[in-house]
């Protein structure tokens, strides 16, 4: 076949993790490779799927929730997916945090008549560059540029 590589590991390699209880995700972790190609071999071989790990407890999450955190926020410290905190906390029945707000209108406002640009600004908020240019086109100010 054109264009297609066989995946860079060994039947072997794959029966081997597979006896050692690891699931698809895991074992393509371990070797390299695309869970979809361990998913596909592991088939052909006739290996049962293994059970998914839980990457972290309802207990863990809802106690993160508590502290205030957001989605982004707790699978930075879970180390999993955004995604996969927001399913669990609409399971679990819990409201997504609200919106954090990083700077004020005010703040933005007078940043910009210090003659701040983008960048000065973002560092004196705490925030990026690209919150403070949607803020600042979103209040209508112009760009300060500064001549050389």
């Amino acid at each position: 076949m054109v264009g297609r590589s066989r995946a860079s590991f060994t039947d072997q390699q794959l029966i081997t993790l597979h006896k050692k209880g690891l699931n698809d995700v895991e074992i393509a972790r371990e070797l390299g490779v695309k869970d979809s190609a361990i998913f596909s071999r592991r088939r052909k071989l006739g290996l049962e799927a293994q059970g998914h790990r839980l990457l972290f407890t309802d207990q863990q999450l809802i106690e993160l929730h508590e502290r205030g955190l957001n989605d982004r926020e707790i699978a930075e410290k879970l180390g999993v997916n955004r995604s996969t905190v927001s399913r669990r906390r609409v399971r679990l029945g819990l409201e997504a945090p609200s919106y954090k707000l990083l700077f004020t209108d005010q703040q933005l406002i007078d940043l910009h008549e210090e003659g701040l640009n983008d960048t000065e600004k973002a560092e004196r908020l705490g925030a990026s560059k690209g919150a403070v240019f949607y803020h600042r086109k979103r209040l209508g100010l112009k760009p300060v540029v500064r001549k050389r």
